[in-house]
């Protein structure tokens, strides 16, 4: 395991073993999430698809007998084969993903998160894949192998670093965009402090095709400040440092006033593209949350 993993090997593999509780992945009709298309099935099988005349050559397994009894010929069910279901995880780890005020780093869930969906994936045969923006963005693959899994629970699992702007939220859905293909399940992991309107076209455009969820990374404690006295803080992105005085009541006021804002300009985002949306929080096991969402 990498000095700069955020989970260690014994936790990930607990968390494989955990995710064979996320029993909603075997049940989308009752999900949040439910969609037209047959999903986590072990392997592809077969739809009904049409009725057509009997031709030679058909599997008379296959002939429609009460359709045959009805029209008075031989009629034959079409099927056409059902695509395995993929799930595309978009994790972001950005600089601000390090942090947290109380349970472990915002970064560490959202790696939990990450692991749990993906071995879940795996374990209900579908294919997993995606990609984790942080310093760099890297792209990886759907498939059903343990491997696949692994490198992007592997890249997830990686702590952020400092001193990088936060991603670029819209090349990310556009790169999403196209690496999804129509009725993927996509899931969105990241704290979404740098989302705001000027994404809902993005959003729309993928909520169109897709099956879209927000997994929200939530600290509790960042969203009020406590009056502790002159704090020193150095911003993650670009190191700049800041004093403030949390013993102003104004200021406290205020920067609760800014939080809520966000969070409710946030939940409107994602209510007008048509996602569905859920919290974790950082001092909050996400695994029952996650049930309900997947």
């Amino acid at each position: 395991m990498a000095v700069d993993a955020l989970l260690s090997a014994r936790e990930l593999e607990l968390l494989r073993f955990q995710a064979g509780r996320l029993g909603g992945l075997r049940a989308r009709g009752s999900s949040p999430l439910s969609g037209p298309q047959t999903a986590w099935q072990r392997g592809a099988g077969l739809e009904l698809e049409d009725l057509r005349p009997y031709q030679l050559g058909d599997d008379v397994r296959h002939i429609a007998w009460r359709a045959s009894a009805r029209s008075g010929r031989p009629i034959s069910k079409v099927f056409r084969a059902e695509r395995r279901q993929r799930i595309l995880v978009l994790v972001e780890q950005h600089p601000g993903m390090a942090f947290a005020t109380r349970g472990e780093l915002k970064a560490a869930v959202a790696a939990r998160a990450c692991a749990l969906i993906g071995f879940a994936a795996l374990r209900q045969g579908a294919e997993i894949g995606g990609m984790v923006a942080g310093r760099e963005t890297e792209f990886f693959q759907p498939g059903t192998h343990l491997d696949r899994a692994l490198a992007l629970i592997g890249a997830a699992n990686r702590a952020p670093g400092h001193d990088y702007p936060a991603v670029d939220a819209a090349e990310a859905l556009a790169q999403l965009h196209q690496l999804a293909r129509r009725q993927d399940s996509l899931y969105l992991i990241s704290d979404f402090q740098h989302w705001d309107d000027a994404l809902l076209a993005s959003l729309k455009q993928l909520t169109e095709r897709h099956l879209v969820c927000a997994l929200q990374i939530v600290d509790a404690g960042e969203q009020t400040l406590t009056a502790v006295g002159r704090l020193h803080i150095r911003s993650p992105f670009d190191g700049r440092e800041l004093v403030i005085d949390t013993d102003d009541a104004e200021l406290r006021r205020q920067y609760a006033a800014a939080m809520n804002e966000h969070q409710q300009q946030l939940e409107q985002l994602f209510k007008r593209s048509g996602m569905h949306h859920q919290q974790l929080f950082t001092d909050r096991d996400p695994l029952p949350t996650l049930a309900r969402a997947l």
